[in-house]
């Protein structure tokens, strides 16, 4: 476990320190820029039918080796089992509909913590201190807002409009208490959006590239732009470029959605 602990560390480029508030904001900074929301590993797990969230060992391995991340479940459940290995003190959080995040206690103070919702919350928000939180990146508004002593609303808005709002439970939970959630997440349905469209978010310095498909938006703090990737060749120069996944993933995902009716790209 040490060894796998290490090599988390240093792929996030960050050394082993003692378990503060101002070390947990590095962890999650360098965690947002190095390692990517993405699909393409979700799939993958799909189809080994073996365990749907890597063990640590195994996410650090895939992410080393194939450049991979993960969706919600995947990141933030082994960014939990970092952050715990280092000496915090966290739990998940079910975030409703089909989200799950983390609760770290420090001194008494319980910060929210999310490496896995592709969104720029790039530090610990102590959700209990105020009624109302806004953070800003890319584009993107989040707002937190508390319902009662244990329910948030997490709203994310982009051009003063809403697009994906959910309710954050605002109770310590065990990766036992989520395994439906995670099941339910890899639902393999029409019903299921996750489960029939590529995604990857990655934020890079002063830029966020957000690929839906075939299409590449690069958001910075002033404007966005579109990329859009007809050609299967260039998709895969492009996306491997951008988030440094092995082409053998991209293809795998691609024949994935293919075998379920969602055609990428035109054949011949």
């Amino acid at each position: 476990m040490d060894n796998t602990i290490h090599a988390y560390l240093k792929y996030l480029k960050i050394d082993k320190e003692a378990p503060t508030l101002n070390y947990l904001q590095r962890l999650i900074q360098h965690h947002l820029s190095l390692i990517p929301y993405e699909t393409f590993s979700k799939f993958h797990y799909y189809q080994e039918k073996t365990n749907f969230v890597p063990a640590l060992e195994t996410f650090v391995e895939n992410l080393m080796e194939r450049g991979w991340g993960g969706t919600c479940y995947t990141l933030n459940i082994n960014f939990s089992r970092l952050i715990s290995a280092l000496g915090f003190n966290c739990s998940l959080v079910r975030v409703i509909p089909g989200h799950v995040a983390i609760m770290v206690k420090i001194d008494e103070r319980k910060f929210y913590v999310d490496v896995g919702y592709g969104s720029p919350i790039m530090k610990p928000v102590e959700l209990d201190s105020k009624r109302r939180h806004v953070l800003h990146g890319f584009g993107e508004e989040i707002i937190f807002e508390k319902r009662t002593a244990e329910r948030y609303e997490i709203d994310r808005r982009s051009n003063g409009k809403s697009f994906v709002r959910k309710e954050i439970e605002w109770v310590p939970l065990t990766e036992e208490d989520i395994q439906e959630d995670i099941e339910s997440s890899y639902f393999d349905h029409d019903h299921n959006t996750t489960m029939r469209r590529i995604t990857a978010v990655r934020f890079n310095g002063h830029e966020c590239y957000f690929l839906r498909d075939r299409t590449i938006k690069v958001m910075t703090y002033r404007n966005i732009r579109e990329i859009q990737l007809k050609d299967m060749k260039k998709w895969l120069h492009l996306v491997r470029e951008v988030y440094q996944i092995d082409q053998n993933s991209l293809m795998e995902s691609v024949d994935f959605l293919e075998q379920r009716g969602v055609h990428l790209f035109r054949k011949g």
